[in-house]
Order: structure tokens, then C-alpha cells, then sequence
């Protein structure tokens, strides 16, 4: 303990395989102190200990000791060491019962969803149509659920056959079997330089490498995606032109233009994520109509609906659809044919598109509180629930999470969509999650004013 002037002999029980070491490193003495693994005034050891201990840099150890004090979870005194930072008891237990505020999580507000689909699942036990449901189908799904769906997403720039059309459990599966498809371990893959954390995950388990192609105000730049493609020699690129995830960008008609060319041109394959394309009320025209034996096109309802309604689309290049029915059968057999009946009575009785108007004008809704609060972000047309904050120069995307994380809210890291090292200036601001406009207005003026001060003179309160 430190009262008597010894160090602990603390030492983390693990740390993060992911991310700068730094901030494993605090992450694991900030869960030990939560833990009571360390107390309120225990003085931790030196740098030049802890580092040798570690296999660390004692750069290292210092990063993470100076990253601990700003967020208040330490003290430095020059001569006498770091400290346990002392909380009364009271400001503690107070702080333990508070859950933070999820800006991180992208989530849709709660709505009328929930009244609608039990609703329909009650409507589907009482007509005694749920017995049918439970048996083997076919590996795409049923084919009149595929015939309805794949009708419901086609319009005047896209018809999607029902045979090119298969169900999955979400997008995210989707873009998985997608993968699958086209690239083996240690394929390249061309992404924005910050991209979908989800996407991210899925390139790791599967052992890909993602090559990041630079961005500007509508995604990702033809130039920059030629010169990619050329150097690293990848011929799979992933994207998401509507409502990019995380920097909320929309591409243009020329540009998604642009990008079918250079498909054709470099003989590239395209995976385009359109889970938020339903926000619009015309959707933009798919880079899949553009380049259709290229691209593989993919929705999701767990956007829309609820984040546990597991169901989304993949629409295949004719070519592949025998693969993908293999590997819908390897994968998940089939998608649980009660959401899709779900979706076929929404879409049939009209209960989707009010769902649809319903989740637009609360994105829209949501999406004025923030441009109130931070007028410099980008003013959308077609918001979704979230939007892309500009950082003050002074900022790191890293030091704005850690000091929003000090004051009890979470926003996206900036390690969860990054492409490489590079800072984004910026970070993903999710608007779903505060139960209403007031605490939402509340909580976004509580980092607007961690950002009028300087990093250094921001002390967090862990």
C-alpha cells in the first residue's frame, strides 16, 4: 500500500490481443480497481518495472499511466509515484449504479415495432399456420417468401429475381457467406479507410487482409481505389455507398457510376452493404444495377426492425447461386422461416412501410437535436441514427472516447472501424439508445463540453 511508501506488486491478470498496447494496458487496471483487485490509494509500480514485467516499453507504460490519470482513475506526484486515485464512498457507489450511456451501439429508437410484430406472430399462431413453418426448407428459404421479398426490394433501377435472392441470419451473415464466395485466407480486401466494425470482425475470423482505400466527402475516391487495387493486387472491395458506416457519407449517382467501372476495369468484385438504404424514401440507385455479374448486394430487417430480428438478404451474380445455396446449407441450413413469414405479412398488409416512415422521421428527428448541438456536422438529407462529429485539431479520436467514457458515455473508438493507424478526426456519434430527445440533447451537451476544453485539462471521472 502506499500509506506506508511501498509500491503494489500489481500486474494485469491479462491484456487485450487487440489495439495499442497503452490502452490495454489502462483498460486492465481501470476492470482491477473496478474489481477491488486495487484499492483507493495503493501506489502502483514503476514505469520501468511494470514495463520490464510486461515485455512492454517503459514509452509504453507511461502512455498507459498518463492515459489512467486523464481518465481519474490515478494521480502522478513527481518523487513519490502513481496512486489509486481516492473516491469517497458515497461518489463511488453512486457512480457503480449508473449504467453509461451507450453512444457506441447503433441501435434504432423504440417505436411501434414491438406492438406490430407481436401482433403478427399472435396472427400466425391463432390461423394455425406455424406448424408448416417448422419444417425443413429449402437452404435460400421458401420460395414465396423469396418471390415476395425480392419483389418488395426491386423498383425501377433493380429487379432482383428470386432466384439470385437468398435469406440469411442478418447482414451480417450475409456478407460472411459473401466472403466466403469470393476470397480465401490471405486474400486482400478493399475497404474505406474506416469501415464497418462488423465487416472488420468477419476479415479477422476469416484471416483477410483489409487494404484501406482513401475516403472523401462521398466515400471512397475512384483514384485512390485504382491505385489500390494496382499496388496490392486485391480484387474484392466491400463497401457501403448509402449512409456509410461509420461517417454517415452518401455516394452520388456519378460516383456509384464510377466505382461500376472501375469494377469492370480492374476486375474487381463488389460487396455492397445496403442495410440503411431504407431511410430514403427513393433508394439510391445500387452499385448491383450498375455492375450486376459483379456485385453482391445485401439488406437487412434487424436495421429496421429490431437488432434481434435476424433476418437479411444476399443477392448473388447469377453465377454463384449454386455456391451460395452450398453454402447457406454449411453454414445455417436455413434462415428460421417465422421471420420471413413476418416480413411477407409486413410487406403484404403494409405494416412495413409504416414501420419504415416511422424509423425516418425519428432518425430525422433525432439527427436535428444533434446538428442543434453540433452545428459543424454534416447536414443529411436522409439521416440515419447517427452522424459523424468533427473532432477540434486538438483531439484524438482516442482521447475524446477516453474522456466521454470518464463522464459516463460510450462512442464508437476509434480502433472499432479503423483501417490502419490513421486518426479520422472525427468519431461516430449513435443516437438511438437515450430514451428520448431531452436526455438525448442532455447527453450530447455533456461532450460537446468535453470538447470545449483541451485534452490536458480534461480530468475524467472513471
Amino acid at each position: 500500500m502506499s500509506l506506508d511508501g511501498t509500491f503494489t506488486s500489481w500486474r494485469p491478470r491479462r491484456l487485450a490481443s487487440e489495439g495499442p498496447r497503452y490502452l490495454a494496458l489502462v483498460n486492465a487496471l481501470e476492470q482491477d480497481i473496478a474489481d477491488g483487485r486495487l484499492s483507493d490509494g495503493d501506489r502502483l509500480p514503476p514505469h520501468r518495472d511494470l514495463a520490464r514485467q510486461l515485455s512492454l516499453s517503459v514509452g509504453t507504460v507511461s502512455k498507459a499511466y498518463q492515459e489512467a490519470e486523464q481518465r481519474g482513475i490515478v494521480s502522478g506526484h513527481v518523487g513519490q509515484g502513481t496512486f489509486v486515485r481516492r473516491r469517497s464512498a458515497a461518489r463511488a457507489e453512486t457512480m457503480a449504479r449508473q449504467e453509461p450511456v451507450n453512444l457506441a451501439l447503433n441501435v434504432p429508437v423504440e417505436g411501434s415495432e414491438t406492438q406490430i410484430l407481436s401482433a403478427l406472430f399472435g396472427e400466425v399462431v391463432r390461423e394455425r399456420d406455424l406448424a408448416p413453418l417448422l419444417r425443413y426448407h429449402p437452404h435460400g428459404g421458401i420460395w414465396k417468401h423469396r418471390e415476395i421479398i425480392a419483389a418488395s426490394l426491386s423498383d425501377s433501377s433493380f429487379a432482383i429475381k428470386p432466384a439470385q435472392l437468398f435469406l440469411c441470419n442478418g447482414a451480417q451473415h450475409a456478407i460472411d457467406i459473401a466472403l466466403r464466395l469470393v476470397a480465401k485466407p490471405g486474400d486482400s480486401i478493399l475497404v474505406d479507410t474506416f469501415t464497418y466494425s462488423g465487416f472488420k470482425a468477419i476479415a479477422a475470423a476469416s484471416h483477410l487482409n483489409l487494404v484501406s482505400v482513401e475516403m472523401d466527402d462521398e466515400g471512397i475516391k475512384p483514384d485512390a481505389l485504382k491505385r489500390a487495387s494496382r499496388t496490392s493486387g486485391a480484387r474484392v472491395l466491400y463497401c457501403m455507398p448509402t449512409l456509410h458506416s461509420p461517417t454517415a457519407r452518401t455516394m452520388s449517382l456519378a460516383r456509384r457510376q464510377r466505382i461500376a467501372e472501375l469494377a469492370e476495369e480492374l476486375d474487381l468484385t463488389v460487396i455492397e452493404d445496403d442495410v440503411y438504404g431504407f431511410f430514403f424514401t427513393e433508394r439510391p440507385v445500387p452499385i448491383a444495377s450498375l455492375a450486376p455479374t459483379r456485385t453482391f448486394y445485401v439488406t437487412s430487417y434487424s436495421k429496421c426492425l429490431a437488432p434481434a430480428f435476424r433476418l437479411g438478404t444476399l443477392t448473388v451474380p447469377v453465377s454463384y447461386t449454386a455456391q451460395t445455396e452450398l453454402l447457406l446449407h454449411a453454414s445455417a441450413w436455413f434462415v428460421a422461416p417465422m421471420l420471413s413469414e413476418i416480413v411477407v405479412r409486413l410487406v403484404e398488409s403494409g405494416k412495413l412501410e409504416e414501420l419504415l416512415r416511422e424509423r425516418r422521421l425519428q432518425a430525422l428527428e433525432r439527427y436535428r437535436v444533434f446538428l442543434d448541438v453540433f452545428p459543424k456536422a454534416a447536414k443529411l438529407q436522409f439521416p440515419a441514427f447517427y452522424g459523424w462529429l468533427p473532432l477540434p485539431p486538438e483531439w484524438s479520436a482516442d482521447q475524446f472516447a477516453a474522456a466521454a467514457r470518464g463522464r459516463g458515455i460510450l462512442v464508437t473508438p476509434r480502433i472499432a472501424s479503423a483501417v490502419g493507424d490513421g486518426d479520422p478526426g472525427a468519431t461516430r456519434i449513435c443516437l438511438g439508445a437515450p430514451r428520448d430527445i431531452v436526455a438525448l440533447s442532455d447527453v450530447l451537451q455533456t461532450l460537446r463540453d468535453i470538447l470545449a476544453r483541451h485534452p490536458i485539462n480534461v480530468v475524467s471521472v472513471a
